[in-house]
């Protein structure tokens, strides 16, 4: 297993890890991608039975999942989540926000902005209240 990224302020802080899950590479590397920059841990899954693997392996703080993914779903995977009792704070993201519509779960529309991506995660981090995983001080983002 890979080390996680420190803070650079306070190396004793873990930076959360972000799960994102979309079977469209292209939108999963971006989002990756974006996230790598703001200085999050970054884990990746194609669909929504890959990321609940994933989670049986890896420590997650969020997980950004697609809606419309072949296989598990987004909406499968919060029920999978659910079932599970994991309490992992989940955003949707779709092009499509038809049908949508899980009690306590923010989404997110496909097209976004980067900004809106950062502050839509960080305010589903900061609401778990699992900002930072070791240290008495709260991670953020290095900007």
């Amino acid at each position: 297993m890979e080390e996680l990224p420190r803070h650079p302020q306070n190396p004793q802080v873990t930076p959360p890890t972000v799960l994102v899950v979309d079977d469209e590479p292209a939108i999963r590397e971006v989002v990756a991608c974006m996230l790598e920059d703001e200085g999050y841990a970054v884990r990746q899954a194609t669909d929504g039975l890959e990321a609940l693997q994933e989670m049986e392996a890896e420590e997650i703080d969020l997980v950004l999942s697609d809606v419309k993914m072949p296989g598990l779903d987004g909406a499968g995977l919060v029920q999978g989540l659910r079932r599970r009792r994991l309490a992992v704070p989940v955003v949707l993201m779709s092009a499509v926000s038809t049908g949508v519509d899980l009690p306590g779960v923010p989404f997110l529309p496909k097209p976004f902005e980067s900004e809106r991506l950062l502050s839509t995660v960080a305010a589903a981090i900061a609401a778990n209240g699992r900002s930072a995983r070791s240290g008495s001080s709260a991670w953020s983002a290095p900007r």
